[in-house]
């Protein structure tokens, strides 16, 4: 009796365990990782400063290649046809901390610099990052790159409205001094 019940056991085991999940995938896991470029302000014919960070959920370090490129924006380039110039390129090699790459000196207008990453070996995956930026001024001469050579609007309370404010509060001060009875 004892054979006759082991027999479709066995036979259920055998059927089954090649297609156990294990046997199912024969490619490792691998861990998605996140790219993030930077590029602090820049001003016309200085070198541009890109920082470059890659992540990954993981206690192993994040080590391959990061291609850099730095281009004129689309619009900005076919604005300006005579001034061509082609896109500037360079492949660093990442360790796992943050890279800080110098890169060409760069005219007045907007433009794009974009990574990519490739990871060694199979563990982690690539990623991609971009980042638009515009070239402002030339140091020195007070032009900082807003429009038109002025400071760039933050956002604050324009001059009019803050000479009427301040010209409310001294009436209204002298209104309250001369409401006050005197001591004499």
């Amino acid at each position: 009796m004892r054979r006759l019940l082991l027999l479709p056991v066995v036979a259920i085991v055998a059927l089954f365990a090649p297609l156990s999940p294990a046997n199912a995938d024969p490619y490792p896991p691998t861990v998605p990782t996140s790219c993030h470029v930077s590029v602090p302000s820049v001003v016309a014919g200085e070198r541009v400063v890109l920082r470059v960070v890659v992540s990954a959920s993981s206690n192993i370090a994040v080590t391959g290649t990061v291609e850099v490129t730095v281009s004129r924006r689309a619009a900005a380039a076919r604005a300006a046809r005579s001034a061509r110039s082609a896109p500037w390129t360079t492949t660093v090699r990442y360790d796992g901390s943050p890279l800080r790459i110098v890169g060409p000196r760069l005219s007045r207008g907007d433009h794009v610099a974009t990574i990519k990453f490739v990871p060694d070996g199979n563990t982690f995956t690539g990623c991609e990052d971009a980042v638009r930026f515009r070239v402002g001024g030339v140091r020195g001469t007070g032009d900082v790159g807003g429009v038109d050579g002025n400071l760039p609007d933050t956002g604050g309370p324009r001059l009019l409205v803050l000479l009427t404010g301040l010209g409310l509060l001294v009436a209204g001060a002298g209104f309250v001094r001369r409401s006050r009875p005197s001591a004499a």
